[in-house]
């Protein structure tokens, strides 16, 4: 084309021109091929700077020149002080906010310490207060026990922190006294002595220390305790003293005792006095600045509680101090950094303005080497822009050119127009678009790649794009599309599977015959899927697979019963063709023949095995049934023997030990025999339980315990078991709790009941050190009771658990070994319970404590007996007899089979799964049924031991605390 030509004009269609959208299917450009020598696709278009027409380019260089002259005109001196001064103002600020935050940290840690040095204060008083109560309550207690005056000195003497006491009369004179306790008579003075008959002085000894005194009136006489140092206030740390309101003091430090009160504190008197009950006071000590609380003891008035706090500073001060210092330090750096960047992007936009224009020679040199240029089309006004390069190639005049958008379209034919139009009007909407354009007139094709883009303040919508001429690549994907569709149906015609493979094992071509064959979708296969890919997804079909001896071909089995003859041939390039034929009405009818054959077989040989073994078991049964019944007879013989023979001595030795203990016919003479005659009846009780438990555990397991039930309320039960388990506790001391309350009646046997909480508690109380508890709670439920004994003991581990509710279970533990014990008192209560129809469980933490946990319902079930009606002696006969027969039919049936042909098994090919073994019949001894073991809910950890009913008071309804007594101090 001429390039004085006119431009062909395109006019747009009416549906465009009001901005409507175009059929979706116009917006797809078909897929493209790019030879060795060119890209397959055009470089990036708006990341670079220089591809806006000549007319824009020359109007941008002039803005940007004009900005940096705008930009170098505001940013002068006077800006740059104005920018200094914003920048001293705000460090200012900072400074002031930063004091602030620290005054105000420091005022709220000291009200903090106030508060502190006030609780202490109070805390010291309290303390103080219950001291002088308890030397108090033990004075009058010696008091009144009615001894005479040495007496109740040396009573007074052998109370807690006493070390000296002494009774005086009115006139100083010592009536009884301690040793060394008369020579502080002197110091004791009797002038105004209380009304109240009680007065709390001090002595204070030559090395300062400062003794408490408490004087009480007894009558004519004065009762003079002297007290350790430190025993009423505990000053070891010499921050608290218990003082008078005058100053003197009642318990406080050597130091203090050594130079007064006030002087200590370098306190006046009338400040001392001044000072309000409790209110801290800051007070500069020694040169350290400390907070003096003083406190009255609660029922007085004259003696208070003196505290002395240091004050300090508050935690991470310093810290803080220095965070806010570096803070301050990096802001003016920031200033500084940024006022010294400033200057440097003034310089950095120029030398980037001389980068851009060489990077855009650049561009343009390599698009106008590859036969494409720059496009552009401004959807708002309607113009169209062409680089030099692209203007050419299109048969205009080598320049950049601005025409209208009619006019650019009218460059190419007429089917194109429309989507390249459509295209660029979405183009904001859709985002980035390519699209194969034929020239008008020429033959030529264009892959045209546009991108949405905004320009200027006004943010004008235009599309940029880049044209590149793909002639020559579009021919030959054409070429070659055409002979990929003669092949295809070449191949679909065959009806054998085909598949080419590359010498990478990837896939090149395939058939459908393959898709049907190995289970594919029309559409799951695609070109350059690996092989092992497609051998996963294959195997899912795949049965079994088998290799055919001297052939490098296999049979396939499909999980559809199909049979495919599968044959790899190699090709020159090192790849593959594989070719698969159907081959299923033959090898189907050979593998159901081999496969029935070797079924047959194994069968066959299984169930002569099984006929021997079921003979020699029928024997076996037989012989054990006579030795199971007769050692059952046995048992039964020897328990009603020894339920005679021990008994009846161990009644007579219960029997007299019990008189000869309540020494009924009179006194036995040396109290060694009393406390023999203790163990005797301690020990035949033991064992007279150990006997009855034994006994019971014997007929639970024969089935043959029996319930004697009858109304009952557990609250008596617990009530009554408590009784008998007192005496125990309190020698272990330890605290028994129940809360007693209302709980509705249930229907059980009360010797079993009484006998599972005696077991559980006695357990409970055995096992759990001085000190600890052992809680009894019931709660009550619909279904019936929750009953829950826990305890603060040595606890289990918890692999001991399983097996301690087992008869003759115990824990190997050096502690549990020096306790009595035959390990079936939790076996018995966990069957009694059971029996009642309620669940046991144990939980327990080595170290922590134990908890049983038991339910009894409302009502025991009715426990229905079931006959058998099958024996297994004749069972075990009719089974073997029916695999006699089935032999005899086998042995006729193989003279009928005919030889099957031999086929190798060889390992499946890459992807395809092995095919299963024949699995024997299980043997007859394997089907018949297994007793079960017994299950059990839950086990505890200790043992069941009989308890003694003894005299004891009876204790309040509304629970049991029942606490061991203090433990006397020793010597040391």
């Amino acid at each position: 084309m001429s390039q004085n030509a006119p431009i062909p004009q395109y006019h747009p269609p009416q549906a465009q021109a009001a901005g409507q959208a175009m059929p979706s299917g116009q917006n797809h450009a078909p897929a493209s091929y790019a030879p060795p020598s060119m890209p397959s696709s055009p470089p990036p278009i708006a990341a670079e700077p220089g591809l806006s027409r000549p007319g824009s380019t020359q109007s941008a260089k002039s803005a940007a020149m004009k900005s940096l002259d705008n930009i170098s005109q505001r940013i002068d001196k006077r800006t740059i002080q104005t920018l200094s001064f914003a920048s001293i103002g705000f460090l200012i600020f900072f400074l002031i906010i930063a004091a602030t935050i620290l005054l105000g940290i420091r005022s709220s840690h000291h009200a903090q310490e106030a508060t502190t040095s006030y609780q202490t204060s109070q805390d010291i008083a309290s303390d103080a207060a219950r001291n002088l109560d308890g030397q108090l309550m033990w004075i009058d207690q010696a008091v009144a026990s009615r001894g005479n005056a040495q007496q109740i000195v040396d009573l007074v003497a052998r109370g807690q922190n006493i070390d000296a006491a002494l009774i005086m009369d009115a006139q100083n004179n010592v009536l009884a006294a301690t040793t060394g306790a008369r020579a502080a008579a002197p110091s004791l003075s009797l002038e105004n002595f209380p009304d109240a008959g009680l007065k709390v002085v001090s002595l204070i000894g030559e090395n300062g220390g400062v003794s408490p005194v408490i004087m009480r009136k007894a009558g004519n006489a004065y009762l003079a305790a002297i007290l350790a140092p430190g025993s009423i206030v505990n000053y070891s740390d010499r921050t608290s003293a218990l003082i008078l309101s005058s100053g003197g003091l009642i318990d406080a430090p050597p130091a203090m005792g050594r130079i007064g009160t006030l002087a200590y504190l370098g306190l006046g008197a009338d400040r001392l006095a001044a000072m309000q009950n409790g209110i801290p006071v800051s007070h500069t000590m020694n040169g350290q600045e400390v907070w003096i609380s003083l406190r009255n003891i609660p029922n007085s008035t004259s003696i208070a509680a003196l505290s002395i706090k240091p004050k300090t500073m508050p935690e991470g001060w310093s810290r803080n101090l220095f965070l806010l210092s570096i803070l301050f330090i990096g802001i003016c750096w920031l200033f500084w950094i940024l006022l010294r960047n400033m200057m440097q992007q003034i310089g950095m936009v120029e030398e980037a303005y001389g980068q851009n224009e060489i990077s855009q020679q650049r561009y343009r040199a390599a698009l106008e080497g590859n036969r494409g240029g720059i496009w552009e089309i401004d959807t708002e006004n309607n113009i169209a822009y062409l680089s030099r390069s692209l203007a050419s190639l299109l048969g205009l005049e080598a320049k950049d050119q601005e025409i209208s958008v009619p006019q650019f379209l009218g460059l190419f034919h007429e089917s194109d127009r429309e989507r390249m139009f459509s295209a660029t009007r979405r183009a904001h909407v859709g985002g980035e678009f390519e699209i194969d354009m034929n020239v008008a007139h020429l033959p030529l094709t264009l892959s045209c790649r546009g991108r949405p883009s905004t320009r200027g303040s006004d943010y004008a919508k235009v599309v940029i794009g880049v044209a590149m001429d793909v002639t020559e690549q579009r021919g030959a994907s054409n070429r070659l599309r055409a002979a990929e569709a003669r092949l295809s149906d070449a191949l679909r015609s065959m009806n054998d599977s085909f598949a080419l493979w590359d010498p990478r094992g990837r896939l090149v071509l395939w058939n459908a015959r393959y898709e049907e064959f190995f289970g594919f979708q029309p559409g799951n296969l695609e070109p350059g899927m690996p092989r092992e890919t497609i051998d996963f997804h294959a195997k899912n079909v795949i049965a079994e697979t088998y290799a055919i001896e001297g052939d490098t071909a296999q049979d396939i089995l499909l999980t559809d019963g199909r049979w495919i003859r599968y044959q790899e041939t190699p090709t020159q390039d090192g790849g593959f063709v594989s070719i698969g034929s159907d081959l299923s009405g033959i090898r189907t009818r050979e593998y159901q023949l081999q496969q029935n054959e070797a079924a047959l077989q194994k069968t066959i040989d299984v169930l002569r095995k099984s006929q021997f073994r079921i003979v020699e078991l029928a024997e076996n049964y037989e012989q054990e049934k006579i030795r199971a019944e007769e050692a059952s007879q046995s048992k039964s013989e020897f328990l009603a023997n020894m339920s005679h023979e021990l008994r009846t001595p161990l009644n007579a030795i219960n029997g007299f030990s019990d008189i000869m203990k309540k020494e009924m016919f009179g006194p036995l003479g040396d109290p060694r025999y009393k406390e023999y005659v203790n163990d005797i009846l301690f020990s035949g009780q033991h064992l007279l339980s150990l006997i009855n438990d034994i006994l019971d555990m014997s007929k639970i397991e024969a089935g043959k315990m029996s319930l004697n039930t009858e109304f009952m309320q557990l609250n008596d039960m617990v009530t009554q078991v408590i009784r008998i388990v007192r005496g125990r506790a309190e020698e272990n001391r330890l605290k028994l709790i129940y809360d007693d309350h209302a709980l509705p009646e249930i229907q059980a046997d009360p010797r079993a009941v009484k006998q599972v909480l005696l077991n559980l508690m006695t357990n409970a109380i055995k096992f759990t050190p001085e000190g600890g508890a052992v809680t009894c709670e019931v709660t009550a439920k619909s279904a019936g009771l929750i009953i829950k004994i826990s305890d603060t003991g040595i606890g289990i581990a918890q692999e001991d658990i399983d097996r301690l509710a087992k008869p003759f279970e115990q824990i190997d533990s050096q502690h549990s070994r020096q306790h009595e014990g035959t390990g079936l008192g939790l076996a018995l209560s966990k069957s009694l319970v059971e029996l009642h129809g309620g669940n046991f469980k144990i939980e327990s933490t080595l170290g922590e404590g134990t908890q049983v946990t038991f339910t009894l319902p409302n009502k025991p079930p009715t426990v229905k007996t079931v006959e058998e009606t099958n024996e297994v002696g004749n069972e075990i006969s009719r089974l073997a007899q029916d695999i006699a027969d089935v032999l005899t039919d086998s042995d006729n049936h193989d003279a009928t089979v005919p030889p099957m042909p031999h086929v190798a098994q060889q390992p499946p090919m890459p992807g395809t799964p092995q095919s299963s073994p024949v699995v024997p019949p299980a043997p007859i001894s394997e089907m018949m049924p297994h007793s079960a073991e017994p299950s059990y809910e839950g086990q505890v950890a200790y043992e069941g031991q009989p308890s003694y009913e003894g005299q004891a008071a009876a204790q309040p309804s509304t629970g049991y605390v029942i606490a061991p007594p203090p433990k006397p101090q020793s010597a040391a």
